[in-house]
C-alpha cells in the first residue's frame, strides 16, 4: 500500500474525489487523513492492509444505509480501489472530543456527574439504535470512544467492523473487552456486544477494569494463554458476591475501590448481577441497551445539588451528600410512574432519555422557604392544581413546587410534586 500525502486526489464511488491535506493519526489498521470534500473538512481512513472484498462490501452497504444515530462518525463515503488499497470518509472530530483512554488514565475527567451519566446514555442510545438496525459492532472497546468531558456528549468511531446481526467481520475484539464465549472462539454479534457495553459501562464509573483484581496482579506475563483464563474460562468479577479471589487490590486499584461505595446501591448491584457466574455463562440474557437506560436515569433522579456544600451528590436513604455528609433536607419530589425524581435549589431534572435537562429547581425569589419548577425545554407544559385548575408553563416560566401540582411535559410525560 501507498501512504497518501498532501496533494493527492483519491476517487470515490459517487463520482466525487477528496484531496489529502495531512495525516492525523495511524493504527494498526489504517491511516487517517484531514481531507477536503467540496471545500469541506472530512477524515479518510486508508487502510493499510486493506480487507477482503466481503469487507469492502459491507462498507458499500453501510454508506448506503446510513447511520443509526448522530453518535456515529459512520462511513459516509467508500473510495474506489487505488493505489494498492481503499478507505472510506466520515465527519471530521470535532474540538473539545477526547479518547476514552484519557479519562481512565486521569488525563481527562467529566466536569460533572450529569457528564458521566450524559455519557452512559448517549453510548446506550447508540447502541440500542445499532441493534435495532440489525447490526452488531463485534469490537467495541475503549478506543472506540470519544467523549466531550463538559457535556458528556459521545462520538463513537472504528463503525467499519460493523455487521448485519449473524455476519462475521473477522475482527474478534480485544480481550480484555471480548465476552467469554468469544474468547472461546464463538462468532461476535449483538449478544457479545452487549457484554462489552458492560464493560465499557464499569469502566466509565469506576475507571478500573471489572475483571482485574488481585488474580489479574498476581499473574507474572499477560500471555495469550492468561488472556483465555483470566477473560474467558476463568472469567470473575472483582466484586462477586460469593468469590473473594479477585478483589481489588489496595494501592493498585485505588480508582475503583474509591469510587465503589459512591455511586447507588443499584449501579452496585446492577453490575454484581451482570457479571455473576450464571449471567456471564448465559448471552442471551445480558442486559438490554433500554435497561440501561432506565438504570441511568434511576441514578439521575437521585442526583441533586447539596443546599450545604453546592456540589453534586447522590442521595440515598441516608440523605446524606455523599462530600460534606450533611443531611441534603430533600422536602419534594417529582414521581413520573414508577420514578421519583428529588428536588432540591440547583437541582436540573431529566425527564427523558436526550441528555438535555428540561427543568432546573429554583428557590423563589419572594419567599426563600419555597421552591420553583422552571421550564428550561422548548416545549410548553400543563400545570394542574389540586382544585383542577390550569395553567400552561412556557419556556423559562415556572410553577411552584407545592405537593398534589400535576404538570404534563410535551403532552407525554405526566408527574405530580409531592412534597415531604
Amino acid at each position: 500500500m501507498a501512504e497518501l500525502k498532501a496533494g493527492d486526489k483519491i476517487s470515490l464511488t459517487n463520482g466525487g474525489y477528496v484531496s489529502i491535506v495531512k495525516e492525523l493519526g495511524r493504527g494498526g489498521q489504517g491511516i487517517v487523513y484531514l481531507v477536503k470534500l467540496n471545500g469541506e473538512d472530512k477524515a479518510l481512513k486508508w487502510y493499510i492492509n486493506p480487507p477482503d472484498k466481503n469487507f469492502y462490501k459491507n462498507l458499500q452497504n453501510n454508506v448506503i444505509q446510513g447511520a443509526p444515530s448522530d453518535a456515529f462518525l459512520w462511513p459516509e463515503y467508500l473510495t474506489e480501489r487505488q493505489k494498492g488499497s481503499y478507505g472510506y470518509v466520515m465527519k471530521l472530530r470535532p474540538q473539545g472530543y477526547y479518547e476514552f483512554g484519557n479519562y481512565l488514565l486521569a488525563k481527562k475527567s467529566f466536569k460533572s456527574y450529569s457528564a458521566m451519566l450524559a455519557a452512559a446514555m448517549k453510548i446506550c442510545n447508540g447502541f440500542m439504535l445499532l441493534h435495532r438496525f440489525g447490526y452488531s459492532y463485534q469490537d467495541l472497546n475503549d478506543g472506540n470512544f470519544f467523549i466531550n468531558p463538559n457535556n458528556g456528549d459521545v462520538l463513537i468511531c472504528d463503525n467499519d467492523n460493523v455487521m448485519p446481526h449473524g455476519e462475521k467481520s473477522g475482527i474478534m475484539g480485544k480481550a480484555r473487552y471480548m465476552a467469554p464465549e468469544i474468547v472461546a472462539g464463538s462468532i461476535p454479534d449483538k449478544y457479545s456486544d452487549r457484554f462489552s457495553l458492560s464493560v465499557i459501562l464499569f469502566m466509565l464509573f469506576y475507571a478500573n477494569h471489572p475483571f482485574e483484581g488481585a488474580k489479574v496482579v498476581g499473574c507474572p506475563c499477560m500471555t495469550e494463554s492468561f488472556e483465555k483464563k483470566f477473560y474467558g474460562s476463568e472469567v470473575l468479577f472483582i466484586y462477586d458476591e460469593n468469590d473473594k479471589s479477585n478483589l481489588p487490590v489496595q494501592g493498585i486499584h485505588h480508582n475503583v475501590i474509591r469510587r465503589w461505595p459512591a455511586f447507588p446501591a443499584i449501579l452496585r448491584e446492577t453490575f454484581q448481577r451482570e457479571f455473576s457466574q450464571e449471567k456471564l455463562k448465559n448471552p442471551q440474557e445480558r442486559m438490554l441497551e433500554q435497561n440501561w437506560e432506565k438504570l441511568i436515569n434511576s441514578l439521575r433522579d437521585s442526583l441533586v445539588v447539596c443546599p450545604h456544600c453546592k456540589e453534586e451528590t447522590f442521595v440515598e436513604k441516608d440523605g446524606k451528600c455523599m462530600n460534606c455528609r450533611k443531611d441534603v433536607g430533600v422536602k419534594a419530589h417529582l414521581k413520573m410512574g414508577n420514578r421519583e425524581l428529588l428536588l432540591t435549589p440547583g437541582t436540573a431534572l431529566y425527564i427523558d432519555n436526550d441528555n438535555i435537562p428540561d427543568c432546573r429547581i429554583e428557590v423563589n425569589p419572594n419567599d426563600p422557604s419555597m421552591m420553583l419548577i422552571k421550564n428550561i425545554s422548548p416545549n410548553a407544559w400543563t400545570a394542574e392544581t389540586p382544585s383542577g385548575k390550569l395553567k400552561i408553563v412556557q419556556p423559562n416560566e415556572c410553577a411552584p413546587v407545592k405537593n398534589g401540582i400535576k404538570i404534563t411535559f410535551d403532552k407525554t410525560y405526566n408527574c405530580e410534586i409531592v412534597t415531604h
